[in-house]
């Protein structure tokens, strides 16, 4: 605790007297209870304050050469919160009049005193200095502790009146410290703590501007005194924005799932494989053994070559199969390159997707002004996942239309960015399209293996599994912006390294 909060269990008495048998005396009377300090002038006594925190007390002569008492007390006053009790004669008492006036003193003793009157002033003004020490620590610390904590915290009596919060909102009703969105949640756990003293509920929160924030409302009884009911007991409601926190564990267990989905799916394309290249190898014999006249040989001919095509695009699918299983565990070379150099080598390659679309398809490559640290990724990979997400904003617009691919440097904390990158900062890869759209419901689950909107035969479901697991082992992240009829964005966010 600082020293200036400290609580003395024993009076410490600061005697100011310019005539040394009073201080003789004055010490003498109060040594055996209390912790004496004395001063010969004012001055002297000014030093003494500033030096010891822990005085409690001020014992001070009215008539002083220099400096009056009052006028000293009211100098110790500014640097100390001692309790100050003016030594004084008779003809003194225009003095003390205005120093009680001032609130400079809390007593006053006349000369000669009574010992034991002079011992129970100086121990009342201890204790009540003590008293007013204990107020200020706890002043200081509710004052730290609310400034302080890193979420909303808001108490409110048994009428829901806002008794203290740290949310810097005016008003006297609790309700006016919360948004409009969370105004009927407080409401409702008010009342459930009426029924079991405590509640909670973590709450998904859609802002004005489509951000999506998660909040962690608990919320208390205070149970003092311990028998007063329920319903008359003041509450502490706690809330915390846990976004963050959600948005890891949520990003840990994808990763989990993907990994074991990408293990159990790469051995069974493997097997797979294995009986696919037996049966290839027999249809393709079997080719060269056809029978009957030319009619039968052109029907065997024919149903050989479609069984063949399936083989063809059973091999594709555990191609896919396998890439996916090898994602997670394995998403190749990582090492930093030219973000804006890489786009600009590859925009043909990106537009090549889009030649011969009817209607008409646009790809527009938008790239940042000024430098962009090195992105720390696998270039391959990364080449693949753009390639991946352009056929889908194609195939998203039946219509035509534009597809954008644009990058920016962003403020965004990737959790599991390592500590050679910028850790305020991503590189965001962004694919936009101005096709149909996603519901919310659509956009829970396109990340899921074999998920897929595509009509049957168009799609594996692999492609955004693969991605997600892609980036996810790069300590990037994938985020969709999306609505139907609007369009969508795929973004992916990745590691900058430091400059």
């Amino acid at each position: 605790m600082n020293e200036p909060y400290s609580i003395e269990a024993q009076p410490c008495v600061l005697l100011v007297d310019d005539e040394e048998e009073i201080l003789v005396a004055l010490g003498d009377l109060l040594g055996e209870s209390c912790t004496v300090l004395t001063a010969a002038e004012p001055g002297r006594a000014l030093a003494l304050l500033a030096a010891h925190p822990e005085i409690s007390v001020i014992i001070s002569d009215q008539r002083m050469p220099g400096m009056t008492g009052d006028q000293f007390l009211s100098r110790a006053s500014a640097c100390s919160d001692a309790r100050a009790i003016l030594l004084t004669g008779y003809a003194d008492l225009d003095a003390v009049v205005a120093a009680l006036n001032h609130g400079r003193i809390v007593a006053y003793v006349h000369k000669p005193w009574e010992a034991d009157h002079v011992l129970s002033l100086v121990h009342e003004a201890h204790r009540t200095w003590q008293a007013q020490r204990a107020l200020k620590v706890e002043q200081a610390l509710l004052h730290g502790l609310m400034e302080s904590l890193p979420f909303g915290l808001v108490f409110s009596d048994a009428q829901g009146r806002c008794i203290r919060s740290n949310r810097h909102h005016q008003g006297t009703c609790e309700s006016d410290h919360y948004t409009a969105i969370l105004q009927p949640v407080i409401a409702r756990l008010r009342e459930k703590v009426w029924e079991d003293g405590q509640a909670e509920e973590l709450l998904e929160v859609v802002a004005e501007d489509g951000q999506r924030r998660w909040h962690e409302i608990v919320r208390l009884a205070l149970k003092w005194p311990e028998d007063v009911p329920l319903k008359e007991a003041w509450q502490v409601s706690m809330d915390r924005d846990v976004t963050q926190r959600v948005m890891v564990e949520d990003r840990l267990n994808r990763g989990e799932r993907l990994e074991a989905l990408g293990r159990l799916a790469g051995g069974v394309a493997h097997d797979f494989n294995n009986l696919l290249t037996i049966l290839g190898n027999c249809l393709e014999a079997l080719s060269g053994q056809l029978q009957g006249d030319e009619a039968a040989r052109a029907t065997q001919k024919k149903w050989l070559a479609r069984a063949l095509e399936t083989v063809e695009r059973g091999e594709g699918l555990t191609r896919r199969l396998l890439q996916f299983g090898r994602a997670g565990r394995n998403g190749g070379t990582v090492r930093p390159f030219d973000i804006v150099a890489f786009l600009e080598e590859r925009a043909s390659l990106f537009r090549h997707g889009f030649y011969g679309a009817v209607p008409a398809i646009r790809f527009v490559l938008d790239l940042p002004e000024g430098t962009v640290p090195p992105v720390l990724t696998c270039p391959e990979q990364l080449e693949m996942a753009l390639l991946n997400l352009c056929v889908n904003a194609r195939d998203a617009m039946p219509d035509g239309g534009t597809v954008t691919l644009s990058a920016s440097r962003i403020r965004h904390v990737l959790p599991a960015a390592p500590s050679s990158c910028e850790q305020d900062h991503a590189l965001a890869l962004d694919v936009r399209d101005e096709g149909e759209g996603m519901s919310e419901e659509v956009q829970r689950h396109i990340f899921e293996p074999f998920f897929t909107t595509k009509q049957a035969g168009k799609g594996t479901g692999l492609g955004l599994a693969g991605i997600y697991s892609f980036v996810l082992a790069h300590h990037g992240d994938v985020v969709v912006q999306s609505r139907p009829g609007e369009g969508t964005v795929m973004r992916l966010l990745l590691p900058l390294l430091k400059q």
